[in-house]
């Protein structure tokens, strides 16, 4: 969708947020009641501006279409009330620019004059920079959608999180991407709200999410080969969706910066798109319609060289829905009929293009599994063609690195340039099922039939990635360092 937007300019809103519960209100407050939403999340959050998206409940109230916001979360000023934008599917949407950067912000969706706790953003930091505590969260999670189906494990992941934040200093997420297949069977409207509005709303609410395309997220059961979006079709009875006002949920549902409105260089499609937040580049690539067509391939392909040739953050990872290798349900040896065929087509195209533009983390779902790849460059060929002599990071006395203690990963590698990769399939956020022949995958370092997330931190100097498992714990990790 295409915003309108609402540009606001702040009165009487101190910038301090460790003082945002107190005293009279120093300026005329919002006035209206807290609406019932039925959904309701952050998009494009940056440094100076977010997007406060929902979809009101049908007892939501008479002012359900406006948004009240500021710094102190007793009093949010009147003269911040804004009116949304109705989308796609019954959505409404505000985008609330004019902000300070890294600064903690409170929102009422129906003017209310006082927020929800929960009602809250931090935006990001200035461009380059990092957060005032010093460090990037992000939490990873794929084939979550299970919800859908009635299943609880996604639950189970969400709750193995949390713990782990409980553990760990209490330190928020920064960023949520999810890697595809977040709603199944079919990528409904409804299976959206019960696999990720119903399982996530406390993290919504406070953390923008960035998403990419499964097979899922085009119906048909997930077996869909077609590049276009309007193709999109529900097999079967379905479910009952809102009257659809674009080609396939997924495009209703998010808005996703086809501009470049949040940083990276903008690509004219929400199907695949760039954005930055302090020091990190995130790329998310559609690697289920765009790269079936060879025009549309040959467009993303170098929209991608062209985005990471402009990028100069100190990180970047790179987020899409096939994995170019793996061994769990889905085997990277296999199209199977032309249903994984972009599997093939990521690894021989696109791989060259992280390993030579610098990315460092390259994060899939598809297979249900997790698996951690060693530090690699050149597969471009089946398993049987991994070498780790020609492929692989090594210690200096020749054995695979293994991106822990004193054998964490450099940015610039043995070879003196920054030419290799970690790849992680983490198809693991719903449901595991099995691994194929060959299991596992020789380019990876770690895998594990185990439900979980990942977790990474990052600050100006080292990253480190965490695979978390439904009690919280760290199940595998690795480190790199600049």
């Amino acid at each position: 969708p295409i915003l309108a937007g609402v540009s606001l300019v702040l009165a009487g809103c101190s910038n301090n947020d460790d003082d945002n519960t107190g005293g009279a209100p120093s300026v005329l407050t919002c006035s209206g009641t807290a609406a019932q939403t039925e959904r309701l999340f952050l998009q494009q959050l940056g440094s100076d501006s977010v997007i406060v998206k929902w979809r009101p409940s049908s007892d939501a109230g008479t002012e359900v279409s406006s948004v009240c916001f500021g710094t102190d979360m007793a009093a949010l000023p009147a003269d911040s009330k804004s009116a949304a934008t109705i989308t796609a599917t019954g959505h409404q949407e505000v985008l609330l620019s004019g902000l300070q950067p890294d600064t903690l912000y409170y929102y009422s969706v129906g003017a209310a004059g006082v927020a929800d706790a929960a009602h809250q953003f931090r935006t990001a930091p200035a461009a380059g920079q990092l957060p005032s505590d010093g460090n990037v969260r992000i939490v990873i999670i794929g084939d979550s959608g299970v919800a859908g189906t009635g299943k609880p494990e996604a639950g189970y992941v969400r709750d193995g999180f949390m713990t782990f934040l409980k553990n760990n200093g209490d330190e928020p997420a920064d960023l949520f991407l999810m890697l595809g297949d977040n709603a199944y069977d079919q990528g409904t409207d409804v299976e959206h709200q019960l696999a990720i509005f119903d399982v996530y709303p406390a993290l919504l609410a406070s953390t923008s999410l960035w998403p990419t395309i499964g097979n899922h997220e085009m119906g048909t059961l997930g077996i869909s080969m077609s590049s276009d979006s309007s193709t999109y079709a529900i097999v079967g009875d379905g479910k009952i969706d809102p009257p659809p006002a674009g080609p396939m949920p997924y495009l209703n549902i998010f808005s996703l910066p086809a501009g470049g409105e949040i940083g990276g260089l903008a690509s004219g499609t929400e199907q695949y798109y760039s954005f930055d937040y302090g020091n990190l580049h995130v790329v998310s690539l559609d690697s289920q319609l765009s790269i079936r067509d060879s025009d549309s391939r040959a467009v993303m392909l170098q929209w991608l060289k062209d985005d990471l040739q402009a990028n100069n953050l100190d990180w970047t990872i790179v987020i899409f829905h096939h994995p170019p290798y793996t061994k769990g349900s889905h085997d990277s040896d296999r199209e199977l009929g032309g249903i994984d065929l972009p599997i093939f087509l990521i690894r021989e195209e696109f791989t060259p293009v992280f390993e030579q533009y610098g990315v460092d983390l390259a994060y899939s779902g598809h297979s249900h599994i997790y698996e951690r790849s060693k530090y690699i460059n050149g597969n471009v060929g089946l398993s049987e063609a991994f070498n780790n002599a020609t492929m692989a990071e090594l210690t200096p006395a020749g054995e695979v690195s293994s991106g822990q203690g004193d054998e964490a990963y450099t940015q610039i590698t043995r070879s003196g340039v920054d030419d290799k990769v970690v790849y992680t399939v983490a198809g693991n956020g719903g449901k595991i099922t099995s691994t194929s022949e060959g299991y596992p995958h020789p380019a990876h370092f770690f895998s594990e039939l185990a439900l979980g997330s990942v977790v990474i931190d990052v600050d100006d100097k080292r990253l480190e990635a965490s695979f978390v498992g439904v009690n919280g714990e760290v199940l595998d990790s690795f480190v790199m360092t600049r």
